[in-house]
């Protein structure tokens, strides 16, 4: 069978798509992938490919744009069927009730796309395939989840070839890997502590792949592709001393270029940041979320101090590896004051990169129940929230302008030696176009220098990634 993969834009590679691409292909099938806001005209593609499935992977923050395309596709194409997974299936496979979707999956979805697709070419009964969503006669089927595959180096290699076509992912020089699957801590905003749950009496969770079959991938995507910097995205690359020790072994031989890993502050000591600084780490990505303790550990379900943090950076420094930091705002019931103290400890640890995000609420997450229960979410209105600008709270926060224009300015500040009083009233200036643009200054620089690439490489990417968000809003425009 012929299997299409959709997605909206350039602005990261689906690692997932690629994996299930791969098990298609070993079953016979064949499968493309296209990039929307690069491909433009969508139905003539569409046509000329003449697939059988549509399959999207979808996120929980563009929901909406994938409820739009799948309406739109089954309005046009009526007779293909269309797949969806990704997490936002996980997490509400009640979606499914949206009418386009034909079948949704939920969890790791190899072994059941296969069976799906090989049920739909032979005709034959869905109903025992597990991890399945989809309706019968009005009623919602959610299938019960298959064991986890504990062996993860059993599956093919990911189908890199799906994106290596489009010269934004071919020619960057860091490319994404994921060395295991599932992370071992619950935070209470996390995708990933509903998805354990779910999978609970299901097998080993936290799994890796073997090194050797690491340095097999990384050595395949070389031969095809520039690879000049490794980017491990799992979210927590260092699971067990024992695989990085042969990490440390096997990977400075092989393969011998610098990489970059997600740690958390509460499992680094000196000697693994050695072991992995020896192997090639550049740059290490911590999860530092809030400044405040006591939100970090109360709403986070975060546990570590800040003199733990502040330590742990330390030692990064000691060593010359970069530091990156993932940070949360308008978070339940935080302050502006609140919000400053993860500015502050991002520049009391000398960050290189940060990111900063208004905090996401995922559906049936501690930290979305805690939010709807004390009365600063609308269960009913997530959806709609996420459709704001990306620098407006979903959260009810006071004064959620100043949060606005924190958002836009926090990778900016925390390279500044700005007082705190001078930041209060920077924040209280309607300035936000200003601000807008400083925002995607930084932005460019920090791709800049997480990427390797030229200023001018960093701006283009920028660009392919506006023009084609503003041909899909024109293109949903004209689909009305």
């Amino acid at each position: 069978m012929r299997i299409l993969f959709l997605q909206d834009t350039i602005d990261s590679e689906s690692i997932g798509v690629a994996y299930v691409s791969a098990v298609l292909k070993e079953a016979g099938h064949n499968t493309e992938l296209f990039i929307l806001s690069l491909e433009r005209d969508i139905d003539s593609r569409i046509r000329e490919f003449s697939p059988d499935i549509i399959a999207f992977s979808i996120v929980v923050t563009k929901q909406r744009f994938y409820e739009r395309l799948g309406g739109y596709i089954k309005s046009r194409f009526p007779d293909i069927k269309i797949v969806a997974g990704g997490p936002f299936i996980t997490l509400e496979p009640k979606f499914v009730n949206k009418g386009f979707i034909d079948f949704g999956i939920i969890g790791e979805g190899e072994e059941a796309v296969v069976e799906l697709v090989n049920s739909i070419e032979s005709k034959s009964s869905i109903d025992g395939i597990k991890n399945l969503v989809f309706k019968r006669d009005n009623e919602l089927i959610v299938n019960e989840l298959r064991p986890l595959v504990e062996d993860i180096d059993r599956l093919p290699l990911p189908d890199r070839g799906l994106y290596l076509k489009y010269n934004s992912f071919r020619n960057l020089t860091v490319k994404r890997f994921i060395s295991g699957r599932g992370c071992p801590y619950s935070c209470n905003f996390c995708f990933t502590r509903r998805f354990r749950d779910m999978y609970h009496n299901k097998g080993k969770y936290v799994r890796k792949h073997s090194v050797e079959r690491v340095c097999e991938e990384i050595e395949r995507l070389r031969s095809v592709s520039v690879v000049n910097t490794v980017h491990f995205s799992d979210d927590i690359f260092f699971t067990n001393k024992e695989w990085i020790t042969k990490f440390y072994d096997i990977y400075p031989k092989r393969i011998g270029i610098p990489f970059q890993c997600n740690l958390t502050a509460s499992i680094i000591d000196e000697d693994v940041v050695r072991l992995l600084k020896e192997a090639g780490l550049r740059g290490v990505g911590i999860g530092l979320e809030s400044g405040n303790e006591e939100i970090r550990k109360s709403v986070l379900n975060k546990r570590f101090s800040n003199d733990e943090i502040k330590r742990v950076a330390g030692l990064l420094h000691k060593y010359g590896i970069e530091i990156y930091t993932y940070n949360m705002i308008a978070l339940p019931k935080e302050s502006i004051d609140d919000a400053l103290m993860t500015l502050e400890l991002n520049r009391e640890m000398r960050v290189g990169i940060t990111q900063c995000n208004i905090s996401i609420p995922f559906e049936g997450l501690p930290l979305t129940d805690t939010a709807i229960d004390d009365g600063l979410l609308d269960s009913e209105g997530i959806a709609s929230e996420m459709d704001k600008r990306p620098e407006t709270p979903i959260i009810k926060v006071e004064h959620p302008e100043q949060f606005e224009r924190l958002f836009l300015l926090f990778p900016f500040l925390v390279k500044t030696r700005l007082k705190i009083r001078t930041i209060k009233w920077l924040l209280r200036m309607r300035l936000n176009f200003i601000y807008r643009i400083l925002h995607r200054i930084t932005y460019i620089w920090n791709m800049k220098r997480y990427y390797d690439i030229s200023l001018i490489s960093g701006f283009k990417i920028f660009l392919d990634i506006k023009k084609g968000e503003r041909y899909l809003k024109e293109f949903f425009k004209r689909c009305r």
